[in-house]
């Protein structure tokens, strides 16, 4: 019953207005990117991030902490569980860097709707869809954004197409059965590891009908998408931080904390190799 109360908080706070179908999931998604913000804040602090669902509820939305993929697409997934979708969780390798031997390090959710089966990601940061992915459609587009899906049997390869750019694939997406327990190990690592990204780069981003927000260690960036202009401003002192991550990302970080993820930012800009 309490976890039930804490996916109706949820969606209470959504706000949703549609009642059913594709359009309630795509709703839900563009809502939740909109307003609960992806995180490193608590990997890079060192905190142990629970995914048993009181917790997750409480840390995600109730106190809004903010999160990454195996917090925000747990959260969803249970939502759409609730909604009497057809979901499971499914596992990819994030392919940003290029590398093809990255580990399934990233969760999203695999919904089979209407004979149709999509890929509905809220937690991939800046780079998020803002739509479900149709993998039985070649390409999906939504806005400047196109993804280009190249299926399988057992996978799934997104990859964005966006105009005046190379395209950028996105992740692998591994359409085997997946539990809990193999998205724990993954989190365990991603959060954990001393050399995982998260546990070493500030990170944050928020996504609203036209813009996208990204903080990354001392860079912030806006990109205008209903006009297609970028902007970028170093963050010098802790106090612009801390009203970047309340304002912009709707955060409500503890100061000690921030300032403790903060300090960690400049230790690592300051052994930063230079480049030659």
């Amino acid at each position: 019953m309490e976890l039930e109360a804490n996916i109706n908080q949820y969606l209470s706070s959504l706000s949703l207005q549609h009642f059913a179908g594709i359009e309630l999931v795509t709703e839900l998604q563009q809502k939740h990117l909109s307003r609960y913000a992806f995180s490193s804040i608590n990997a890079m602090y060192g905190e142990r991030l629970l995914l048993d669902p009181l917790p997750l509820f409480s840390r995600l939305v109730t106190n809004k902490q903010g999160g990454y993929c195996f917090e925000h697409n747990k959260v969803a997934f249970l939502a759409l569980q609730q909604l009497g979708f057809t979901v499971r969780p499914v596992l990819a390798r994030v392919m940003l860097n290029g590398s093809s031997s990255n580990p399934r390090s990233h969760r999203m959710t695999l919904l089979n709707l209407d004979g149709e089966r999509y890929l509905v990601d809220v937690g991939f940061g800046v780079k998020s869809p803002r739509v479900p992915i149709n993998i039985n459609q070649a390409l999906t587009i939504q806005g400047r954004q196109t993804y280009q899906v190249q299926k399988t049997a057992d996978t799934v390869k997104v990859t964005l197409l966006e105009e005046g750019e190379a395209p950028l694939t996105l992740y692998h997406v591994d359409l085997a059965e997946v539990f809990e327990s193999d998205c724990e190990v993954a989190h365990f690592y991603s959060h954990q590891h001393p050399e995982a990204a998260f546990v070493n780069n500030l990170v944050v981003s928020r996504i609203t009908d036209c813009h996208r927000y990204l903080l990354r260690n001392q860079s912030y960036f806006e990109w205008h998408e209903c006009d297609g202009s970028v902007t970028e401003t170093k963050v010098e002192s802790f106090a612009q931080l801390e009203q970047l991550v309340k304002e912009t990302f709707l955060l409500e970080t503890p100061r000690a904390v921030l300032k403790s993820v903060y300090d960690k930012v400049l230790t690592r800009a300051a052994n930063k190799p230079v480049e030659r």
